[in-house]
């Protein structure tokens, strides 16, 4: 039998070669991703937190992020979904990350940040691409979270053993220069919790083709509402896991969860 032409065996090689590299590219790309989401709450903030994303791919466009605004004793938190998937999603996260730590020096109220944050990303539209994001301050002294919602699901509550839905709407970033949004306030008393997430998390399907669905989440939150901010967010993602046993992730899941 006629053997291989060198020139295809070089070419097939070379081919090899380049994909190996692009994957190892991809994988530091996606360690330097992780590495730069925070590991943990800032120290003086009064809160428990715990927080988990997975990307589908290598990389993602999920995120969230952590803020401290000394001079009024309180926190912020930031959970985002950019459109699409992979190395293009990653990319404009990068962009979304950067404009708003360098927004948190103004310690903005959550409508506030997110029409200032629209305005910075409308000034360098990118086509195709927009960012559905939420934003949250927890004032210590007032016990108050102060929540605006840019696209994402809302936000699930445990007050006084009550798990509830936090029903919030809003338009995602990057998509109108002149879209406006609503700041909600919330008491919360001590050991209350909060869940946000993304909708990778929901839309999880199974075998059957079921989503995971807000219902189920709920239903996780209220069995494991008694622990850890942490174990919270595991218990979440084990759940998640069981339910789509077998099937690729096709989209990237994100929780965090802050018990006052």
């Amino acid at each position: 039998m006629p053997g291989i032409p060198v020139h295809a065996s070089r070419s097939r090689t070379a081919g090899l070669r380049i994909r190996s590299r692009h994957y190892q590219d991809l994988a530091l790309a996606g360690e330097l991703q992780t590495q730069m989401l925070p590991s943990c709450h800032p120290p003086e903030a009064l809160v428990d937190l715990g927080a988990r994303c997975v990307a589908a791919r290598l990389i993602g466009g999920d995120f969230y992020d952590f803020f401290r605004y000394p001079g009024k004793a309180i926190s912020a938190e930031v959970i985002g979904d950019v459109s699409g998937k992979g190395a293009p999603a990653a990319i404009y996260a990068g962009l979304v990350t950067g404009i708003l730590r360098s927004l948190a020096p103004l310690e903005l109220g959550p409508a506030e940040m997110l029409r200032t944050l629209n305005q910075a990303l409308m000034r360098r539209p990118v086509q195709g691409r927009f960012v559905s994001l939420l934003y949250a301050t927890w004032d210590e002294r007032e016990r108050l979270f102060r929540i605006a919602n840019a696209g994402l699901p809302y936000p699930i509550c445990v007050r006084n053993g009550e798990v509830s839905a936090m029903k919030m709407e809003g338009m995602p970033l990057g998509m109108f220069e002149d879209a406006e949004y609503e700041e909600q306030v919330f008491a919360c008393g001590e050991g209350d919790l909060v869940v946000f997430y993304t909708d990778g998390v929901t839309d999880a399907v199974s075998e059957r083709g079921e989503d995971f669905g807000p219902d189920r989440l709920q239903d996780v939150i209220r069995t494991h509402a008694g622990e850890s901010a942490d174990r919270v967010v595991r218990s979440i993602f084990v759940a998640v896991a069981s339910h789509a046993k077998g099937l690729e992730t096709f989209d990237d899941q994100t929780v965090v969860a802050v018990r006052t």
